[in-house]
């Protein structure tokens, strides 16, 4: 796979272009978020404190559903300063996960994606292929990082089983990533996920924040329950 698709290596050339990919980007979901449609955020308080006060280096998950093809980037065009899309390198804009085969189909799909902090996954593959170990790298920066865990969008909107991929992450991350869950809806209003798949005007949409979600205790008890594990089945080996 070509480095320009998948590394994460800022050059000052690169960061220029993903400056400008990311600004025309986040302007535009700007304008169809709270210019075009009205866009009610719930509980902003808590994203914007863990996202700038939270220690440095601590890494950060964010999770919600998955109802438009429009949500990533018009949710976050909605609940970011437009100063945020200037620069992409710093850890106030997320990364994210979207399907290869339909995003990076292109070599110039590919490239605008990438610009835009997008990174290829192979759906099907698991949580163990290579480029969540890159998703891994990003968090063990003190990166941001955001998922859907219902893995497409939910047009139906039903009780699907959510994939695992967040659970790896939050377990294999050398810092413990902090979780904030968010809901929205109304954003397959302002794009319909029916053809034409033509933009609205005159919507509502609504985004509710939740809490942080700390699993830095969890993680360090299953630990030591494993090695305390291992320990006891290495003792009975020798015996």
């Amino acid at each position: 796979m070509n480095d320009w698709t998948v590394s994460t290596k800022f050059s000052k050339k690169w960061r220029l272009a993903s400056s400008f990919v990311s600004f025309v980007v986040g302007y535009t979901s700007h304008l169809f978020a709270k210019r075009f449609n009205k866009t009610k955020i719930i509980n902003i308080d808590s994203f914007n404190k863990i996202l700038h006060d939270r220690p440095k280096g601590k890494p950060l998950i964010t999770v919600c559903n998955h109802d438009s093809c429009c949500d990533d980037p018009v949710v976050f065009g909605a609940i970011l300063p437009l100063s945020t899309f200037l620069t992409p390198e710093k850890p106030t804009l997320r990364w994210t996960l979207a399907a290869k085969e339909i995003c990076f189909s292109q070599p110039f799909h590919s490239l605008v994606f990438r610009l835009g902090k997008v990174l290829p996954i192979v759906r099907g593959d698991g949580v163990y292929q290579p480029i969540m170990n890159q998703v891994l790298d990003d968090l063990n920066k003190g990166d941001w990082v955001h998922i859907f865990p219902e893995g497409k969008v939910n047009e139906k909107k039903e009780y699907i089983r959510l994939k695992w991929g967040v659970g790896r992450l939050v377990a294999d991350a050398k810092i413990t990533p902090v979780v904030l869950p968010f809901y929205h809806y109304g954003f397959d209003d302002i794009l319909p996920n029916k053809q034409p798949y033509r933009p609205q005007m005159g919507q509502k949409a609504t985004i509710v924040f939740g809490e942080p979600i700390y699993f830095d205790d969890m993680v360090r008890n299953k630990l030591k329950e494993y090695a305390r594990s291992f320990h006891e089945d290495h003792v009975k080996q020798i015996k």
